[in-house]
């Protein structure tokens, strides 16, 4: 699939590019990036661009990954990434990071409240997905309000579920269907 913009209210929504590389660096050096993502460390310009070109680009062209970089419309900077992977029969899931600078605002939920809009929307137009699942370490509570403001439905917590930098963690998983009401507030049980 060729890569595709998005656009909300605030936001532009569009694929990351080799000039992002210094921005990409940034936020995934940052310790709550580090904290519950696996990304290398340390991470420097070559991670980054191989991210950029051997899984970003190749992503949108074989439909195994759809990555977009969260940008004000009114400045170009990349402040995080929202994306779609692992595609299995009409399902996939959503993983997001954001620089600092761009947390606290709501840019983060705006911009994977587009991406899953885009996911449900029947083709052409979107991927005609019927479920978008999220996974994170369970004490990775900014995620969790994301997903929960997403409207994401909590399906479990998978003790021990993950192994992250060298220790078991329990994972929490949410989702949504595409015929979901995702502006209904569902109960999410405490960690």
């Amino acid at each position: 699939m060729d890569p595709v913009t998005l656009r909300t209210d605030r936001l532009v929504l569009s694929v990351p590019t080799a000039s992002d590389v210094d921005a990409i660096v940034a936020y995934a050096n940052d310790p709550d990036v580090i904290a519950f993502t696996p990304v290398p460390v340390p991470y420097g310009r070559e991670e980054a661009l191989h991210w950029v070109s051997e899984l970003v680009r190749p992503g949108w062209a074989e439909d195994t990954r759809y990555e977009f970089g969260v940008r004000l419309a009114d400045d170009p900077r990349l402040l995080g990434t929202v994306g779609l992977f692992g595609f299995v029969d009409g399902a996939a899931e959503i993983g997001y990071a954001m620089h600092p600078d761009g947390r606290g605002r709501g840019y983060l939920t705006e911009a994977a409240s587009a991406v899953l809009e885009w996911a449900f929307a029947p083709t052409p137009r979107g991927l005609g997905l019927v479920r978008v699942q999220w996974r994170a370490i369970a004490t990775n509570e900014p995620s969790a309000a994301v997903a929960r403001r997403l409207g994401l439905r909590f399906e479990g917590r998978l003790r021990s579920g993950v192994l992250h930098r060298g220790r078991r963690h329990d994972q929490l998983l949410a989702a949504a269907l595409r015929d979901d009401d995702r502006s209904v507030a569902t109960v999410w049980p405490m960690a």
